[in-house]
């Protein structure tokens, strides 16, 4: 797994710091903030895969912050950090919606570990329920018959746009457009992505309302006019 986007929710600066910095470490791309009320926002503009909620959150309360991201995010997990193992704790948390509840100070290396292995077990539910046919700027496109307007697309570009519309105003991580559609993130298939790019601008042409956006060292986003 490559860079996995996740939001980090902690009150304690210095641990969100530490954390965040550890996780960058390992290849996980991490968006971090000390305020429940910027994590639904934050949501809104990235593409995230996993988000990590403090049970000592002030001014709003953690539990009902998972609930939260449960009901608007529900292929989206939530894990708990608590600073103490407490079973109430736990089934509260695990009730509101969370998909674990992990006691901190905790063996970092078992929590990657934990964390890469949530990830995967939602991403084959989660894309299954994802649409494939969207209304762009007037143009209809069919991701499962490859087809922009009255345009046959090749499957690669198909599934790049796909990408895309599921996520749009949403920057996508390049290393996550290359896993996902190349399973490759070496020159290459760089150098192929950027090609991709350019044929689909093409396809949807200059005043068709719709832009491909590069965002300079993170990725793309779709942006419909």
């Amino acid at each position: 797994m490559l860079q996995p986007s996740i939001i980090i929710c902690h009150h304690d600066p210095v641990y969100l710091s530490l954390l965040g910095d550890y996780m960058r470490e390992r290849d996980f791309t991490v968006y971090t903030t000390m305020d429940a009320e910027q994590v639904m926002p934050m949501l809104g503009n990235h593409l995230i895969e996993l988000c990590m909620v403090d049970s000592n959150l002030a001014r709003h309360s953690a539990f009902e912050l998972v609930n939260q991201l449960r009901v608007h995010n529900p292929h989206l997990p939530v894990v708990m950090l608590s600073p103490v193992s407490s079973r109430e704790e736990q089934l509260l948390a695990l009730k509101s919606g969370a998909a674990d509840y992990i006691t901190i100070p905790a063996d970092m290396d078992v929590l990657i570990a934990r964390l890469k292995a949530l990830i995967r077990l939602v991403a084959p539910d989660k894309e299954d329920t994802m649409p494939t046919e969207f209304e762009l700027c007037g143009m209809k496109f069919d991701g499962k018959a490859h087809r922009l307007g009255d345009k046959t697309l090749s499957i690669r570009e198909s599934d790049l746009l796909l990408l895309l519309c599921r996520y749009k105003n949403k920057t996508v991580l390049r290393s996550h457009i290359l896993r996902s559609i190349w399973a490759s993130e070496d020159v290459f298939a760089s150098r192929s992505l950027s090609v991709y790019i350019n044929r689909l601008r093409h396809h949807l042409g200059d005043d068709s309302g719709v832009s491909i956006i590069p965002v300079r060292g993170k990725g793309y986003v779709l942006v419909e006019n």
